[in-house]
């Protein structure tokens, strides 16, 4: 089982479609293992709803799987998948209101560690943000989504949205303007004071 992870580790994301590409459907589990939990938490953040964003993930999946002939070799495939990614979840937001749920998991297994009260203050605090950035409008949302979860940087921002750096970075820096502002009180001293210093500072909000 080992040597499986690590050969899987070893083999890159071309490497691999192309094995799916020439017969080898069941080389796309891999990818799937590869690419679930980051897919899924960005999912997450888009319908704050653990099930709705399983369901989503897995079409994400599907509908890459399905599009995979059209996928240019030599490009980055991780932008490929995200922009199909975000794609899917902006159209899930426009037909269905995300529903809130508080303190829910960001991952498909969560592990609770800390005392009781440092976990209680951890969940209300990922509870605040993650109402927070559903609230934004959906291109801020998304760039704060892709830079604070999962660690993106504005120019690969940039390619899975098929826009512009500097338009990302002024989402970026926009987005982050209203979400400190909704966030205010949180922000203001203690546990969350320094929240959007860094990317991921708030991933760790699990």
């Amino acid at each position: 089982m080992q040597d499986d992870k690590v050969q899987l580790i070893l083999r890159g994301d071309d490497e691999l479609i192309r094995e799916i590409l020439n017969g080898h459907g069941e080389r796309y589990d891999d990818i799937v293992e590869r690419y679930q939990t980051g897919l899924y938490r960005t999912a997450y953040y888009y319908t704050q709803n653990i099930e709705d964003a399983r369901d989503i993930t897995q079409e994400i999946f599907i509908k890459a799987y399905n599009s995979l002939a059209g996928f240019k070799q030599g490009s980055t495939f991780s932008t490929w998948l995200y922009r199909i990614a975000v794609n899917h979840c902006i159209d899930w937001c426009r037909k269905k209101k995300p529903l809130y749920v508080e303190a829910a998991c960001l991952d498909y297994h969560c592990t609770e560690e800390g005392s009781p009260e440092d976990l209680f203050l951890q969940q209300e605090i990922a509870s605040e943000v993650q109402a927070a950035v559903g609230s934004l409008p959906t291109i801020y949302s998304t760039v704060l989504i892709l830079y604070y979860f999962q660690d993106f940087s504005p120019q690969q921002i940039a390619d899975i949205m098929d826009t512009p750096k500097r338009t990302v970075e002024t989402r970026l820096f926009r987005g982050r303007k209203m979400l400190k502002d909704k966030l205010h009180p949180l922000l203001s001293g203690g546990e969350g004071h320094d929240l959007l210093s860094e990317p991921r500072r708030l991933a760790q909000l699990r």
